[in-house]
């Protein structure tokens, strides 16, 4: 299931499940807690950037913020793109949109995690979705309202209104800072539970026992010297890595599948014929919306919180 660009310039989409899973049961023990693992491939990924001409002048501050907005972003398109998987693999129902469905799946599953890494990640495709609509705004392009996907500003509230909805008073200055109106906050509670009901629902008769085999999942990385920035943050990242021992141990899958990183064209993530496939080129969308339209955010929100 491809995950195309809203707007036809910018991608956003879920949370990934794998690098953020520490505090989630699961069938058997989870690996070495990931909190510790992200944050050092954040540094790392900060420091590759200094190897990159058109990051050496930014200052370290800028690159960490940089890399965070990216790694937000991408690890909220992983688990969109997951959520797709489960669905198609899994051959799941679907009542409604099945975009807004694995958008659902990737905001639930960060809440239930529970995280300060978890919480970031919402916040930074929040801040990811906010700015796609004043570049489309500013470029004068006109929403897409036949697209399959939510306008931008309507998915960004949803991730706002799940969050507020599953913790109302954490989130309660959020919810003041975005304008979402009392009467909504009241709806988001509902809301919010009866999506991680569903899903939890849906997925409790396909987790992985702790004597079955886990399944096989081959991961690939394209050199490429002209996305060398984006391939340098995955890597050391290690995101693919973490995402994969986490699937492969939580589910029962039914047949091996794929995960890649590759130049595709276009700025797109999918999942289809059993691949998930990460395009390079979205990693950069991701640094130019960031690059050229943070500064129109409030003060409190421009840096990873």
């Amino acid at each position: 299931m491809a995950y195309w660009i809203s707007y036809r310039s910018y991608l956003a989409g879920a949370i990934t499940i794998a690098a953020l899973i520490a505090n989630v049961p699961a069938a058997q023990a989870q690996p070495t807690p990931p909190q510790g693992r992200l944050a050092s491939g954040i540094d790392e990924a900060v420091k590759a950037l200094d190897t990159v001409p058109r990051f050496k002048k930014l200052s370290q501050e800028a690159k960490r913020q940089l890399v965070e907005f990216v790694l937000g972003n991408t690890l909220f398109v992983l688990a969109h793109e997951m959520g797709h998987g489960l669905i198609n693999e899994m051959n799941m129902p679907v009542l409604g949109r099945e975009e807004d469905a694995a958008d659902s799946f990737a905001i639930t599953t960060a809440l239930k995690i529970g995280t300060v890494v978890s919480e970031r990640v919402l916040i930074e495709a929040a801040k990811g979705l906010i700015l796609s609509t004043k570049r489309a705004k500013k470029e004068g392009d006109a929403p897409a309202f036949y697209d399959e996907h939510g306008l931008d500003p309507q998915r960004a509230y949803n991730v706002v209104c799940f969050m507020v909805g599953s913790n109302p008073e954490k989130y309660k200055q959020l919810a003041t800072d975005t304008k979402l109106p009392e009467e909504r906050q009241e709806s988001c509670k509902y809301d919010y539970k009866n999506a991680a009901w569903s899903w939890d629902e849906m997925l409790k008769t396909h987790l992985r026992a702790p004597d079955q085999p886990k399944v096989e999942i081959t991961i690939t990385y394209e050199d490429n010297k002209k996305f060398a920035a984006q391939e340098q943050i995955l890597r050391h990242m290690g995101l693919f890595e973490a995402f994969a021992a986490h699937l492969a141990d939580r589910y029962a899958w039914p047949k091996p599948f794929k995960m890649e990183a590759r130049s595709c064209g276009e700025a797109n993530a999918r999942w289809g014929q059993r691949t998930l496939t990460l395009c390079y080129e979205l990693a950069g969308e991701f640094i130019d919306l960031f690059q050229g339209y943070s500064k129109a955010l409030p003060k409190k929100y421009r840096t990873a919180l």
